[in-house]
């Protein structure tokens, strides 16, 4: 006679382990994702970045344009397209530098470092030339304090 097994219950939902990983994971990207350009940088209005990668024989690998308003949501921190697949640019400090100036424009370049693959002595090569063009909010003149009236 064939016996009757209750069948196990389907987990509902990711266990505890699952649950702080992904909680870890969330606070990662929170802290590495730049917010929105006007919280973060509220006397600029605009920036158009416009990005040029090069391979290693400096012929155009990819071009691309960005406008962002100060609403919209900014990184600085772009995935290099060349041979390494797991390399970065990082251009958050040159434009902090440039909004702490006020320039209107500022240009920034670096190679990528990383290596081609794992435990290869071979960098990818790939460069990458940045133009970043800053619209600023205008600023308010300061307002005419009337000093102490001298009554005579």
């Amino acid at each position: 006679m064939a016996r009757y097994f209750k069948k196990r219950r389907k987990n509902q939902g990711p266990n505890k382990n699952e649950e702080k990983v992904q909680r870890a994971a969330d606070a990662r990207s929170r802290e590495t994702s730049g917010g929105v350009l006007g919280t973060r940088y509220p006397s600029v209005q605009r920036i158009k970045i416009t990005l040029c990668f090069l391979t290693a024989q400096q012929q155009i690998l990819e071009e691309k344009v960005m406008d962002l308003k100060s609403s919209d949501a900014c990184r600085f921190d772009i995935p290099c397209p060349g041979r390494c697949g797991t390399g970065r640019f990082d251009f958050s400090a040159a434009f902090a530098n440039a909004v702490a100036r006020r320039q209107t424009t500022a240009e920034s370049g670096a190679p990528c470092r990383e290596p081609v693959f794992a435990g290869s002595s071979e960098t990818c090569g790939c460069q990458v030339s940045c133009r970043m063009e800053i619209d600023y909010a205008p600023e308010r003149a300061p307002s005419a304090q009337p000093g102490p009236a001298a009554s005579m």
